[in-house]
């Protein structure tokens, strides 16, 4: 008579766990996360920064996990957000990722709302509110063979030399008016990432994230800082050197950091060599403003 056998244990699965260590500047940044509906939207937006194998302390630490009353946000034990939905929480984590880290930078770091590429040596500044054309210029600066650093914070040291600092570039919609998600992909020269939440209006929000393959590793001299401005009423590209002085003014506007005007302006002067030049393009088309860029930089 065959033997009975023994009763099967059900096996637990293991707790879900992403733990990722960020080297950015001189700080480590750890995130912890226990929700796996968070962990696409999460590894996503940190994939381009530098990874740190070693896990032992950390300047600045956020902490996803369940909590009463859905999805808890909290960085350094400090509560920061709780939503329902993991995609809230994954944008609730990204505002709160980058405010306080670029906080922390400072004054090692001044953060300019800017974008940074490195092209053949040439380390460039792309200063200017929304809609200016700043992240336009930056991407077809990378489809014409530039190292990325930044679209959106430029960290500028005390040498005026600009840090990485490499968030995915960030559209809303499939397209961007001056460059197609088919052109994007063909190029070779992206790759591409997103995570979904719900909006005020209630209506399903996608944002699509751009991983440039392209990183500038070491911190690039700013050589050119270029305020530009969209403007399709114009037939062609127009190139205007700027004074030193106006040019610190616009930036000045252009910091993330909340200091007293006069100190930003003395924080830009003391930081950007004397040897940076300044330009404003004004554009119809994203393409020619990048073609004039080159003949700056060829011509010297």
């Amino acid at each position: 008579m065959p033997m009975p056998k023994p009763p099967t244990e059900k096996r637990q699965k293991p707790p879900f766990m992403l733990s990722i260590t960020l080297n950015i500047a001189h700080l480590r940044v750890r995130i912890h996360c226990t929700e796996s509906g968070c962990s696409k939207g999460i590894e996503a937006l940190t994939a381009l920064y530098e990874h740190s194998e070693d896990a032992d302390g950390a300047d600045l630490c956020f902490t996803i996990k369940s909590s009463a009353d859905g999805i808890a946000l909290a960085c350094d034990g400090e509560y920061i957000w709780t939503g329902k939905e993991a995609g809230e929480v994954v944008a609730a984590f990204e505002w709160a990722f980058y405010n306080h880290t670029i906080a922390m930078l400072y004054p090692a770091f001044v953060s300019l709302h800017a974008a940074t590429v490195s092209w053949q040596g040439h380390g460039i500044t792309i200063a200017g509110t929304s809609g200016a054309g700043k992240s336009s210029l930056c991407t077809a600066a990378l489809l014409h063979g530039a190292d990325y650093f930044s679209d959106e914070y430029s960290l500028l040291d005390k040498k005026g030399y600009i840090t990485p600092f490499p968030r995915p570039l960030q559209w809303d919609n499939n397209d961007h008016p001056a460059f197609s998600r088919q052109d994007m992909h063909d190029s070779g020269l992206f790759g591409e990432g997103s995570y979904a939440f719900t909006g005020h209006d209630g209506q399903p929000v996608t944002s699509l994230l751009w991983h440039p393959r392209h990183l500038g590793i070491a911190p690039t001299k700013m050589s050119l800082l270029i305020l530009p401005r969209f403007d399709a009423s114009i037939a062609a590209v127009q190139v205007e050197h700027v004074l030193r002085s106006q040019a610190l003014m616009e930036l000045a506007e252009e910091m993330h950091h909340k200091l007293p005007v006069q100190e930003r302006l003395r924080e830009l002067h003391h930081r950007i060599p004397e040897t940076t030049r300044f330009v404003r393009i004004i554009f119809p088309d994203v393409h020619q403003a990048w073609k004039q860029v080159e003949q700056l930089l060829t011509k010297g």
